[in-house]
């Protein structure tokens, strides 16, 4: 979730309380409220507060044909676009426009890509360019709906480049032995996440949404999971493995629709984010120690689900990418390219291998690897 300051509030304690409020206006937004600093400035942070914030700071109207004027037009009930953005999203976009509010009086003719390359790079230095990829994003994702209405004749932030540059190897596969490890020192809580994303595959969005309900009855594997990924709303089935049903059946904690993946205390996530925070803070440790490699991620497990499924069926792209529950085949490749890599590389050995050699490996003397290609010292596996 992307985070940004609430400018021109004012914070007061009282007896142990905190209140808040709008500068500007004098309106309370926080009144009396029980906890540390730390919990105050997270309950900010809720979508609720920020749209009350937005509320009581009063709304600015820009004239037509101005940027102010089309964020008013693009939040507004009447574009359907925005309305559908899952609420992650939404709040990543709001926060984006956010930021662009010193530009609002800005017409819609002087945005050129030019202009768009410098609000991305002064973002990124004033920010990070992650957040000033999340900027240009929201505009070309407003300009495009802009654009289907005639309040633009063309998109001027489309095919702008990213500010960051992304780690190809980022979220990679888990192996096998940190795996056990992991689930070995790993807390109950963080365990019952990680199985769900190891044998589903499922983002840590759709981690803390699946519920006791979607876990339901199937003829040919005996229980699967039905489930609409808030991601694209997508209805997806996916037969749940033995050693999941396996660990599922052991847990106590549970009600019949209520949240599989619960925290320490028996309650539901509050957000991905939560998940993913305490889950990279317990990998790291585990890193630290020395017990895993860097570049653990809870989303590797997602890499793993896919990647297994290459490797013991040999399923295509289009099958991978239904299994995750993606739409677009392309995910399939992303997910497992570091398979069709080993793939490609084993049959390279194999091409350069003697028949002699293949022979060796049809019988079971598979330590013909090791001693390259000499089988004198092979120990026969049929012995």
């Amino acid at each position: 979730m992307v985070k940004v300051r609430l400018k021109g509030l004012k914070i007061a304690r009282s007896r142990g309380k905190y209140y808040v409020y709008v500068r500007a206006t004098g309106k309370a937004l926080i009144s009396g409220f029980e906890g540390s600093k730390a919990q105050l400035i997270k309950k900010l942070e809720d979508p609720d507060m920020i749209g009350a914030y937005n509320a009581h700071r009063g709304t600015r109207t820009y004239p037509n044909q101005t940027l102010g004027w089309l964020v008013a037009w693009y939040q507004s009930d009447d574009c359907a676009e925005y309305k559908s953005l899952a609420q992650s999203t939404r709040e990543n976009y709001d926060a984006a426009l956010l930021y662009l509010e010193p530009e609002y009086d800005a017409p819609l003719d002087t945005i050129t890509p030019a202009a768009v390359y410098g609000v991305r790079d002064k973002c990124a230095v004033a920010k990070w360019p992650a957040f000033a990829d999340n900027v240009t994003t929201t505009l070309s994702s407003m300009f495009n709906a802009a654009v289907k209405r005639g309040k633009m004749p063309s998109n001027p932030a489309k095919g702008i480049e990213r500010a960051r540059k992304a780690d190809p190897n980022a979220n990679r596969e888990w192996l096998p032995a940190e795996w056990a490890a992991v689930m070995a020192r790993a807390p109950a809580h963080l365990r019952i996440a990680y199985m769900i994303a190891r044998h589903l595959g499922y983002r840590s969005q759709s981690v803390v949404a699946v519920t006791w309900k979607n876990y339901q009855p199937d003829p040919r594997f005996r229980m699967c999971f039905r489930m609409a990924h808030r991601k694209n709303g997508e209805r997806h089935w996916l037969p749940a493995s033995p050693l999941l049903q396996e660990y599922l059946a052991l847990l106590k904690v549970r009600t019949k629709d209520g949240k599989i993946a619960l925290r320490f205390n028996g309650q539901p996530w509050e957000s991905e984010e939560q998940l993913q925070k305490q889950s990279s803070n317990f990998l790291a440790k585990l890193t630290k120690k020395g017990l895993v490699e860097p570049g653990l991620t809870l989303h590797g497990l997602r890499v793993s689900f896919a990647a297994e499924i290459k490797r013991v069926t040999g399923a295509n792209d289009a099958q991978i990418a239904r299994a995750l529950g993606d739409r677009d085949d392309r995910m399939g490749s992303h997910y497992t390219r570091h398979v069709e890599q080993e793939n490609q590389v084993a049959l390279a050995f194999f091409s350069l291998m003697s028949t002699g050699t293949e022979r060796d490996l049809e019988n079971g003397r598979m330590q013909v690897f090791q001693n390259g290609g000499n089988t004198s010292n092979v120990i026969d596996l049929k012995d």
